[in-house]
């Protein structure tokens, strides 16, 4: 006897799976602003590991929110066209239309808080990397500026042209 596997039936697209849609969506987003935020942190922290490691947490979060946010416009795209989500929400029942307005309105302040916290990474590897530019700098003057003075024990460098690097560097 051969068993056959039957497809997928198709779930009906409808507003209660519409919100439900909005809500797996929001969830994502509050995944994707914590792995921001703990990325922020090991930024902070300056540890490579730590660093690596929220980076593979936002990572993780990105494509969960991905694919909630996939599931939810190609459902709004096969209901509604080329409609922008504001306008979906226009058209919901009034039972759930408070609901739907409410999951809309986290998902763009969620937003706004994961772009704050893009910048502030950003900015933090920026310096970073400005930073390391200015050590090499230092390393590189003091390894080549002027002879040094001879000792028995090979050449030193001038006192003025000293490898320590403050924090200011």
């Amino acid at each position: 006897m051969i068993a056959t596997i039957a497809p997928p039936a198709r779930v009906a697209d409808s507003w209660e799976t519409f919100l439900a849609a909005l809500g797996d969506e929001s969830k994502a987003l509050v995944g994707v602003q914590r792995g921001a935020m703990a990325l922020t942190n090991a930024l902070i922290a300056g540890t490579p590991l730590q660093i690596h490691a929220a980076e593979r947490l936002l990572e993780t979060a990105r494509l969960v929110y991905a694919r909630a946010a996939g599931a939810r416009r190609a459902m709004q795209v096969r209901g509604f066209g080329q409609k922008t989500l504001r306008e979906v929400c226009a058209f919901a029942p009034r039972r759930i239309a408070g609901t739907i307005n409410q999951r809309m309105s986290e998902l763009s302040t969620y937003s706004v808080g994961i772009k704050i916290s893009s910048a502030n990474n950003k900015a933090l590897i920026q310096s970073g990397m400005d930073r390391l530019i200015k050590v090499t700098g230092a390393l590189q003057r003091a390894a080549s500026d002027g002879p040094g003075t001879y000792r028995r024990r090979g050449f030193i460098a001038p006192p003025h042209n000293s490898v320590l690097v403050s924090s200011r560097a």
